[in-house]
Formats: structure tokens, sequence, C-alpha cells
């Protein structure tokens, strides 16, 4: 199964519990060969809109994305990947999302920067179903 064939918007929660947000599939499979390369998609667990769990179990470079084939300054190339993604069988409750997502506004100072920040939080306190919370992120979060 690949990113496609998940329901968007999706969380990703990364190795360090760090969360990543995707409304689409190509804002999911868009980043750095360096990024590629160091593992930034090494056991991405990924909660998709139908309150699903998966796990990426492999990441792969496709092409390059952007102008001079996605190369910048600084020689780090950003690219398209393809994701082999494995369905965990377990469906995410809300109470659990919200509480890995409350949890990286804790751990992330970057988060109380925002002027809106305390509704932010209100919303997704205040999300019934773990498509709601994923789609009040998914508007809050571009």
């Amino acid at each position: 199964m690949g990113a496609d064939d998940l329901t968007y918007p999706v969380l990703g929660v990364f190795r360090n519990g760090s969360l990543k947000i995707a409304a689409t599939p190509a804002y999911l499979t868009t980043y750095t060969m360096r990024g590629l390369r160091r593992g930034h998609f090494d056991n991405l667990r990924i909660v998709d809109s139908r309150s699903n769990w998966f796990r990426v179990r492999s990441a792969r470079r496709l092409h390059g994305v952007g102008r001079f084939g996605g190369y910048n300054l600084f020689f780090n190339q950003w690219i398209r990947v393809q994701l082999e993604i494995e369905d965990e069988h377990r469906e995410a409750t809300v109470e659990e999302v919200k509480d890995l997502v409350i949890k990286d506004f804790d751990a992330w100072d970057g988060w109380k920067s925002r002027g809106d920040f305390d509704v932010l939080v209100r919303r997704v306190r205040g999300a019934r179903t773990v498509p709601e919370l994923l789609s009040v992120l998914a508007r809050m979060v571009k």
C-alpha cells in the first residue's frame, strides 16, 4: 500500500515524537534527499482520517521536485518519495491522538509563538472524533 491509499488529512508521528499534518499525498511524500538518507521516514507512524494506524516500512526516492531537478544552492535536493506502508490493523482513539498532539505542543516552544495558540489548543481538545481532530489541524497548521 502507498501514500495515495490513505484517507487525508493524515497525522505522521516520528520516532522522536514530533508530528506532521499532511493534507495531501504530495505533502506527505515531498522531502529532501538528505533527510531520506538520514532516515526521516524510518518507522514513521501515520493515523489517517478513517482513524486507522499505519507504519512506513520503506521509503525510496522517485524523482526531484521543482526547478533544477529539485536542487538548491546548498546542493540538497527536494524529492518525491515512494512510501511502502503497512496497515497496523488498529484503530486510533480520539483521546490517543489528542494526547500525541498536546505532547507535541508542550515539547516545542514554537507552538506557543502562534498568535492563535489558545484557539488551536481549544479546538484540539474539543474535537470529538479523529477525523474532526485531523481536519482542525489541517486547517490551522498550514
